[in-house]
């Protein structure tokens, strides 16, 4: 499970919300679950389909965490067009098994989907987001 404050998560949909119609990305960092941080990450790529995060920023975000003696917790990004579910790209670049994969549908601006996923060699499970 997953618990986002009320802050994470408006923190989450606007940052995903202001790069739209483009993929964004980042990561959420904290402990035991509960996330502390949102770090968005650029999109180097600058894609609608498709998202890389920028290697610099990807970098000093996992070395604040380290710095901040949290662990990384979820890797998310948004579908600009598409549902919420892992595509088989999102499977395959699955590199960091103990993290939590968040998509953000923005199908409906007005309506974001989030869920949670966990991507364990190419298996996908649903894992619980819980907004406090």
């Amino acid at each position: 499970m997953l618990q986002l404050s009320r802050l994470v998560y408006q923190a989450l949909l606007e940052h995903l919300q202001a790069v739209y119609p483009l993929e964004g990305c980042g990561f959420m960092a904290g402990r035991d679950g509960v996330v502390y941080r949102l770090y968005p990450v650029a999109n180097r790529l600058t894609s609608a389909r498709a998202y890389e995060m920028e290697p610099q920023e990807q970098v000093a975000a996992l070395l604040d965490m380290e710095a901040s003696g949290w662990d990384l917790l979820a890797i998310y990004h948004s579908h600009p067009q598409g549902p919420e579910l892992p595509s088989p790209t999102d499977v395959a670049q699955a590199h960091y098994p103990e993290a939590i994969q968040v998509i953000v549908s923005l199908q409906d601006l007005d309506r974001p989907v989030v869920r949670g996923f966990t991507i364990v060699e190419g298996q996908v499970g649903e894992a619980l987001l819980q907004v406090v």
